[in-house]
């Protein structure tokens, strides 16, 4: 996608807050060089190709924008945030991103064009075990942590699935 977009003057960037699943190897941050290592590790397991920018050690861009951990933001060319999503999904990215080119589009051909306010609650796909299997990479602690809050956030019921595949794989060694 940003590839795509980028001849179309959009540019993307990631901004590396914090770990959001600390665990044995990959701790929450104590000091700055270590945070660069977990950045570049990022990079390359995933493959991330656009720019990556790494947040202080304070968290001040990370608390500025929001906490989450896995948030999507849209800031237009005057620093304007036109589209937040407190989790980073690609389809609806995408359809934000082509609502804000057609809007430029529009405006360039004298469009009068008048912002408005709106809110959706929409849902993404999470398969389980490609999920727990990229939080284990932080280590074990992350994962007993995160079935944890499930659990407290969003019920046992939720939860049950993630225990069941943490005991399958603790099983497989």
């Amino acid at each position: 996608m940003a590839d795509e977009l980028a001849a179309r003057g959009i540019q993307f960037v990631f901004v590396y807050t914090r770990e959001a699943h600390p665990g044995e190897r990959y701790p929450h941050h104590s000091e700055m060089q270590q945070k660069l290592r977990h950045a570049r590790a990022m990079v390359q397991r995933w493959g991330i190709a656009r720019p990556m920018l790494v947040d202080d050690l304070q968290g001040t861009v990370h608390r500025a924008y929001g906490e989450l951990p896995n948030m999507t933001y849209i800031v237009g060319a005057a620093g304007s945030v036109l589209y937040r999503a407190d989790w980073t999904d690609a389809r609806s990215i995408r359809a934000a991103l082509d609502q804000l080119v057609l809007e430029r589009e529009q405006r360039r051909g004298g469009a009068r064009l008048t912002p408005f306010y709106q809110e959706s609650m929409q849902q993404r796909t999470n398969t389980l075990e490609p999920f727990m299997e990229g939080l284990l990479l932080a280590g074990p602690r992350a994962v007993e942590e995160f079935i944890v809050a499930s659990s407290q956030t969003r019920g046992e019921a939720a939860a049950r699935p993630m225990r069941d595949w943490w005991e399958r794989a603790r099983q497989r060694g």
